[in-house]
């Protein structure tokens, strides 16, 4: 196996495969199912799949030939009413659409019918029916029968052409039991419609009859809730009650606002006169109630007097007159009785004053006027405020039932919506009860239209009818076909061998530089075959004469497949043209060291100067092609480092301008000859003297020269042999070549082995 190379410098001359080439062709691999390979596969085993199809249909028509005669029966059934009038009248029809009837309402399900008329359990029933009538047979195999052979379909199929009719048709080999069949399975599915209308019916009528009490037991909570909830909340309107607490929380709260703003005014005035008059309002009503006491003011006026006579006196005289002394003495009389009359007036209105108070003083209108301003607005205030509270707790009240409304009116509209659809339900039940008794009284809806029977001839007797071949003789035809082209793809996918160039053009995507065909001319020489490449020729005494073939006795495609080969490796490597590439193959036998002396041959034809190198140092085999001796070669030019290329190189004695290098026959190992330093030298040297060299290489698989001399040279061309190398392993080898980074140039398809019939 190749392993990495390190130390390696591609050659500058390499030139790798275009890349849009080569994404084109993987793009084309990878855009969907490639079938081309197995329509190849079915060319080239045409003989057996055409063998084993004609084999398959031989088996169907005899298979047919034995098989018996058949016998058809049929009868039809009318399934609705013919004529819309017919189903317009019918008495169910008007229960249901109360009095005004459409005739698409009621019609039958005529899919679900025709299946359950073919079912399982339906033809069971059928058999053990026919048995007790006709015991020729056993219930299974009447059963079986029944279900290949009894068919049950609609007359016409297509909506403009469907009809009311289903049509019964079986098939068997006695007549008598095929007319005993269709006799039975007509009794039967007429049974089976008025039972199961009956069946539906009343089993109609007696659900609703255990519905109704429920429903009438829940229509009644639901009522009696309503109604407690209508007496609780006064709701005769749920709406209209909720709205009028709404109303009535607004209006408080309006109320709430004229008293607060009137309150406010009213303690705005009161804070005014108090300061005004420095009395609190119950010190005013007491300074109110003194000044205005009868009793107390004449003394208080008499008081007066005497005061104003003092003052007159007191001017003329001095204090010890008498005159002044009796007025003294009147006004302090005066004073006192004054004091007295107070302290009674304080005491009966129950008035606490201290002794210096204003309260005493007499006092004026104005200020008697200010001071029942006073008392009042204290009075409006303490009004105010007691509305004001009151308004509060009325307003509290009305939020509470604001709050509490809502709750009550969704549950009693719940309650409403729930009697409403109960009382629907409980309508509908109860309309729906009487439609099916009006429909338990209808008459029966299918009809017998023809009975049952089977086709007679002239004299009375039963036709039978051939077995049709159609589709035996498709099924063998298709049963050979799919297992011939089964059986082909198994062989070719066992064998394992790509069987021409497109196989090698599908499995990779690079270019097929070359399709060399199988060669006849190799036939008529004796002992010549192109597996002589994996004979061993040490020696010029080992070659046996009789063997050797000349270069020129090839057939003329042999021939031109090589020019061909050539003209491909210069136009795709063209700039620059190819120096020096490397011929090998993942196998023996592949014919690789044909390939690179023909293709050597091909080059020197051009007049190019080309040089074939041997590197197959283990099995060397050119110098037998050539006749050549082989006792120095590469092997010696790599060993001796005194020995020049000139001593070793011989030309061709049959073609110009083609020189040959064999392998030699110095002794050493040969796997690693050519990796020494003396080779890159000997490869540049002769890469200056020729125009193109061509190394054939060993097998790929054989030794890790290959990795060397694709590095050093211009790419590698892998041979493959066409039927014979197994795809997997050149695989293997295009991907530790991409691995290694090496240029591989394309493959070339050789046909190591004559193509057998049918093989393309």
């Amino acid at each position: 196996m190749v392993t990495n190379f390190n130390k390696l410098s591609v050659n500058d001359q390499f030139q790798e495969f275009p890349s849009e080439e080569l994404e084109e062709s993987s793009a084309s691999s990878k855009g969907g199912t490639n079938f081309k390979p197995y329509l190849r596969t079915l060319i080239r085993k045409a003989w057996l799949v055409l063998g084993l199809t004609t084999l398959g249909t031989s088996a169907a028509l005899f298979w047919n030939a034995q098989a018996p005669n058949m016998y058809t029966g049929n009868f039809y059934l009318l399934v609705e009413p013919i004529t819309p009038f017919s189903k317009v009248s019918d008495p169910s029809t008007i229960a249901r659409t109360g009095g005004v009837p459409r005739d698409d309402l009621f019609s039958l399900d005529y899919p679900t019918n025709l299946a359950f008329l073919q079912s399982p359990g339906m033809t069971f029933q059928l058999a053990q029916d026919v048995h007790q009538k006709k015991p020729t047979r056993s219930v299974p195999a009447i059963w079986q029968d029944l279900r290949k052979n009894l068919v049950v379909e609609r007359v016409g199929r297509t909506p403009t052409t469907a009809t009311k009719i289903f049509a019964v048709t079986y098939k068997g080999e006695d007549p008598q039991e095929v007319k005993a069949v269709l006799e039975v399975a007509a009794d039967t599915f007429l049974n089976y419609s008025v039972e199961d209308r009956e069946t539906s019916l009343k089993a109609g009528v007696k659900f609703i009859a255990e519905q109704l009490p429920a429903l009438q037991e829940r229509l009644k909570k639901l009522q009696s809730e309503q109604e407690r909830l209508r007496q609780q909340y006064d709701l005769i309107n749920p709406t209209t009650k909720g709205q009028e607490v709404l109303t009535q929380l607004s209006n408080i709260e309006q109320q709430l606002l004229d008293v607060q703003t009137e309150l406010k005014a009213q303690q705005s005035l009161y804070q005014t006169l108090r300061g005004q008059l420095n009395f609190t309002p119950e010190e005013a009503l007491a300074a109110a109630s003194l000044s205005q006491d009868p009793t107390r003011l004449p003394l208080l006026t008499q008081l007066q007097q005497i005061e104003s006579q003092i003052a007159i006196e007191s001017s003329k005289f001095t204090p010890e007159n008498p005159t002044l002394k009796a007025l003294e003495e009147q006004r302090q009389n005066l004073s006192n009785l004054l004091d007295q009359t107070t302290q009674e007036i304080i005491q009966q209105n129950s008035i606490i004053t201290p002794g210096n108070s204003d309260i005493l003083n007499h006092q004026d209108p104005t200020r008697l006027q200010l001071i029942n301003q006073l008392v009042q607005t204290n009075n409006q205030i303490q009004q105010l405020e007691v509305r004001y509270q009151s308004l509060q707790q009325t307003k509290a009240r009305w939020e509470q039932q604001a709050k509490l409304y809502p709750a009550v009116i969704r549950q009693y509209e719940d309650l409403d919506r729930q009697i409403t659809l109960t009382s629907q339900i409980l309508d509908r039940l109860l309309t729906q009860r009487e439609t099916l008794k009006v429909e338990s009284a209808q008459e029966l809806p299918w009809q017998l239209i023809s009975p049952p029977q089977i086709p007679l001839d002239a004299e009375g007797k039963p036709v039978a009818e051939p077995p049709d071949p159609k589709k035996k003789l498709a099924a063998g035809l298709m049963g050979g076909l799919l297992l011939g082209a089964a059986i082909a793809f198994l062989w070719e996918k066992q064998r394992n061998i790509f069987y021409g160039v497109e196989d090698l053009k599908d499995a990779f995507s690079l270019p097929v530089l070359g399709n060399i065909p199988w060669d006849n001319a190799s036939d008529s020489v004796p002992g010549l075959t192109k597996p002589l490449e994996g004979k061993s020729a040490d020696s010029e005494s080992e070659i046996d004469p009789h063997v050797i073939h000349s270069l020129n006795n090839r057939g003329v495609l042999f021939l031109n497949a090589f020019d061909l080969l050539y003209s491909e490796l210069s136009f795709l490597y063209n700039h620059p043209p190819l120096h020096s590439l490397v011929v090998s193959s993942v196998q023996a036998q592949d014919g690789q060291t044909t390939i690179a002396l023909y293709l050597a041959k091909a080059a020197a034809a051009t007049g190019k100067r080309v040089l074939l190198v041997d590197t197959n140092l283990a099995s060397p085999q050119l110098h037998s092609w050539f006749n050549l001796p082989n006792y120095k070669g590469l092997s010696d030019l790599l060993m001796d480092e005194e020995l020049a290329s000139y001593d070793v190189i011989q030309p061709s004695q049959e073609i110009d301008n083609l020189f040959v290098l064999s392998a030699g026959s110095a002794q050493a190992p040969a796997s690693k000859l050519l990796w020494f330093p003396r080779m890159q030298s000997l490869m540049r040297e002769l890469k200056v003297r020729y125009d193109l060299i061509i190394y054939d290489a060993p097998h790929f698989y054989e030794s890790t020269d290959i990795g060397f001399l694709g590095a050093q040279t211009d790419g590698i061309v892998m041979v493959v042999g066409i039927g014979k190398t197994p795809p997997y392993l050149v695989k293997q080898a295009v991907e530790e070549i991409n691995k290694l980074r090496l240029p591989l140039l394309g493959l070339v398809a050789n046909h190591t082995l004559p193509a057998p019939i049918g093989f393309f």
